[in-house]
């Protein structure tokens, strides 16, 4: 069976926002089916060498029967109407691997935009709140498939913890992911107590438009907080297994099921988050993690204190973290992706 898949693999360079990533997972895994043959389209191209992406993306919807498009709101722009021809006329099935979560609040302005979701094969979303979402404007296609990602789950967790706390970030590094939240909060519990009671390190991508900024504001830290540049996806687990906690204290408005989190439990790490998108859905509060505000931690600073006053607890919710991100390996998923084209 042939299977085209339209997404943004990065050419040959190493990107590691959450959408390269995603479509990287899904074809790596993909391809050691026996009986598949995939062929890619990489709109990293899309500016660099538009004419080899527009040739690439006709030969391979002439081609394939059967394709999936993991796209961002550009990308949608252009594709869903092609692709909603080629459904049309020509029988081609579109899997729909839904980017992010805010594709509701985005697409939606595009009168035509339903009429293509609904014409596609499937429409797998990230969270049951976006699916919600989507069927009250009218989408009846939808289906629930989080993000996942084949990780080597540590097998022991670390039990030992004291001062100076490790804290990290480990996410694309702009400020709507709350990056200057967690530097604040985190500066803030150490100059009360006049010492160092926690540290910060941050792990990721700089948004190009985040850049400046950030530089500035790292040369005004303490030395309790640092940037420690990107690590490979696959790598995630050995670079930060050793911390107490993640903070993940976004605001970005296209928050989808954060593969951040899957990182973290893989790597026996509870999760700090605020009540935001699906992060609810994800880390069970008070189990794996903490969900903020609720009604005894309105901040991210008073949930850090928390950890911090309750090593015993935190260090519990480590089992719980591996045993979550068992639901997170790929294979029921990709299971789940072959019996609905294969329908």
């Amino acid at each position: 069976m042939r299977i085209g898949i339209i997404g943004h693999f990065g050419g040959n360079e190493d990107f590691l926002d959450g959408q390269t990533v995603k479509t990287k997972v899904l074809y790596n895994e993909l391809s050691g089916l026996q009986g598949l043959e995939i062929e890619k389209v990489d709109t990293y191209y899309k500016t660099k060498k538009p004419f080899k992406l527009l040739y690439d993306t006709f030969k391979c919807l002439l081609k394939n029967k059967h394709i999936i498009v993991l796209l961002s709101k550009n990308g949608r722009r252009f594709y869903f109407p092609l692709l909603n021809f080629f459904s049309r006329f020509y029988g081609t099935k579109v899997y729909h691997d839904v980017i992010g979560g805010g594709i509701d609040k985005i697409d939606f302005q595009n009168p035509n935009f339903k009429g293509y979701l609904n014409n596609f094969k499937v429409n797998w979303v990230e969270s049951a709140n976006l699916k919600q979402r989507l069927e009250k404007l009218g989408v009846k296609n939808c289906e629930v498939m989080p993000n996942f990602k084949r990780l080597n789950i540590l097998e022991k967790y670390k039990d030992d913890y004291s001062e100076p706390y490790r804290f990290c970030i480990f996410s694309r590094v702009m400020k709507e992911k709350g990056v200057e939240t967690a530097i604040e909060a985190i500066e803030s519990i150490n100059t009360a107590a006049n010492r160092e009671v926690c540290q910060l390190d941050i792990y990721g991508p700089i948004d190009k438009t985040y850049a400046n900024r950030f530089e500035e504001l790292m040369q005004t830290v303490s030395s309790a907080v640092n940037y420690k540049g990107m690590v490979p996806y696959d790598k995630s687990v050995e670079a930060i297994k050793d911390y107490y906690a993640l903070l993940f204290p976004t605001f970005w408005d296209g928050e989808g099921f954060p593969g951040t989190i899957v990182d973290a439990f893989s790597s026996g790490l509870p999760v700090i988050a605020t009540d935001w998108n699906c992060n609810a859905e994800i880390v069970d509060d008070m189990v794996n993690g903490i969900i903020y505000p609720n009604e005894d931690i309105k901040d991210l600073r008073s949930a850090i204190e928390w950890c911090i006053s309750h090593k015993k607890e935190v260090i519990n919710w480590k089992k719980s973290c591996l045993e979550k991100a068992r639901e997170y390996q790929p294979d029921n998923y990709i299971k789940q992706i072959i019996r609905t084209i294969e329908e």
